[in-house]
């Protein structure tokens, strides 16, 4: 059945080109797809063979060419596609990875780690995988050779124009710092001076944002400093331009969190604490509208099941300044892990209060700063379960699962160009496409 499915994909594909020929798509996702430099848990629910068929004709047909996604981009500029198509049970289909291949890579493209194997029928989740894939923004994916089997690997963050990225990979049950040569395959240890198990936050923007006992950055140029002293449960929100950091040094434990330092990630100055709640009430921070606007929510005492308040909190300004703006009634859906796309636009899976079924994800949304919630891809009872969304150079990318968040299920990966409506398919669900396949462990964009 795979290959039949394959072929009719690919069938699918072959027209879509053809009554394409010809066209010059605009925007960011085209721009990616022509390699222009930029820098940069629920148990899984079996899904039926009918279903599979379905999702794999979604995966290869809709997303390709749903006109309520607007069409995709002219296929014109495809890059390097070169030797015999792998199916290997387990991953999506790809070719090996030559040096020609690697020099082409930059920008755009996406690293991501698999397990050949069936998920861990106790829904144990496996901490890496030991295949690593390089996918071209055309949607063509190569493996990097040599990765030892039981290698353990989650990929972290990429220079496209590296042919090493950094990976966290578990070694006697903790997990270590180290440099995947994308060539060879090759892992090497490079800790950095780092604790194992620490935590990777983020790009910053000279280096890696980590904790390990408090916050230190990594400086691309080698250096390490100390920027940031607080709980491990801290907010670590960077803003988009990378320079500075929402933080907290509540801890949640024992408390709700009720203030937040603002953190110069370049000297390690701490403005702050400034107050977060307003009398009885309870808040959080959600995420950066833009380099000095935050968005809090915030509701009276604990009853969030009974909608809450959005707030603006302004930093530009000698004291920080806040605006409610929108309110979220009790079973109005929202972003949950809001992610910075533009200036006041932000995305992310989106709950649905109540909706259970869906394990309360509506699929990935934008959201504009007056509170409007626009799909960008949505969740399908049945076929996609729940969405996980990137963002790199505005553009959004969407892991859509076929079960609950962050438990391991079989997933296809999208990438969407809201300013066009543009939407291009960049991996297919795994060869053989089971209910026990465990999908993409990690995944990154290179900057």
């Amino acid at each position: 059945m795979a290959r039949d499915l394959n072929e009719f994909l690919q069938a699918v594909a072959d027209a879509d080109e053809r009554s394409l020929d010809g066209l010059a798509a605009d925007g960011p996702l085209e721009r990616a797809r022509r390699g222009v430099r930029r820098r940069r848990v629920v148990r899984h629910t079996q899904t039926a063979a009918l279903c599979v068929a379905a999702v794999a004709a979604l995966a290869g047909g809709a997303l390709l060419a749903d006109s309520d996604r607007g069409r995709p981009v002219d296929p014109a500029t495809h890059g390097v596609t070169q030797g015999p198509l792998v199916e290997t049970p387990g991953i999506p289909p790809y070719r090996a990875l030559t040096p020609d291949v690697l020099s082409e890579a930059d920008a755009g493209w996406v690293l991501s780690v698999h397990l050949a194997e069936p998920s861990d029928p106790e829904g144990v989740r496996d901490p890496g995988g030991d295949v690593v894939l390089l996918t071209s923004p055309e949607g063509d994916s190569y493996r990097v050779p040599g990765v030892a089997p039981g290698s353990q690997l989650e990929v972290l963050t990429w220079d496209g124009s590296d042919e090493t990225a950094v990976v966290r990979q578990v070694v006697d049950g903790s997990g270590q710092r180290a440099l995947l040569d994308l060539a060879d395959g090759t892992v090497t240890p490079d800790a950095r001076g780092l604790a194992p198990d620490s935590d990777f936050v983020g790009r910053v923007a000279d280096g890696e944002l980590w904790y390990d006992e408090r916050f230190v950055v990594l400086e691309d140029d080698g250096g390490r400093r100390d920027v940031y002293d607080a709980p491990r449960d801290s907010l670590s929100l960077v803003d988009p331009t990378g320079h500075r950091m929402i933080g907290s040094r509540d801890d949640l434990t024992t408390s709700e969190r009720h203030s937040y330092d603002v953190v110069d990630l370049e000297t390690g100055d701490v403005d702050g604490p400034y107050p977060l709640v307003d009398g009885d009430e309870t808040c959080d921070v959600a995420a950066w509208l833009d380099a000095s606007t935050l968005l809090a929510r915030c509701a009276e005492g604990t009853a969030w099941d009974e909608g809450f308040d959005e707030v603006e909190i302004d930093l530009s300004g000698d004291e920080p300044t806040r605006t409610t703006t929108t309110t979220v009634g009790p079973q109005d859906p929202y972003l949950l892990s809001a992610q910075w796309l533009a200036d006041g636009v932000l995305v992310g899976d989106t709950f649905q209060p109540g909706d259970v079924e869906a394990c309360g994800s509506m699929g990935t949304y934008l959201r504009e700063r007056d509170g409007s919630l626009t799909v960008v891809e949505e969740a399908q009872r049945g076929l996609f379960l729940a969405t996980v969304p990137q963002t790199a150079d505005g553009l959004v990318y969407v892991k859509a699962e076929q079960g609950c968040n962050g438990e391991q299920a079989p997933s296809t990966l999208t990438v969407h160009d809201p300013a066009t409506g543009a939407a291009h398919a960049l991996l297919p669900f795994p060869v053989d496409n089971r209910g026990d396949r465990p999908g993409m462990l990690s995944w990154t964009i290179a900057r």
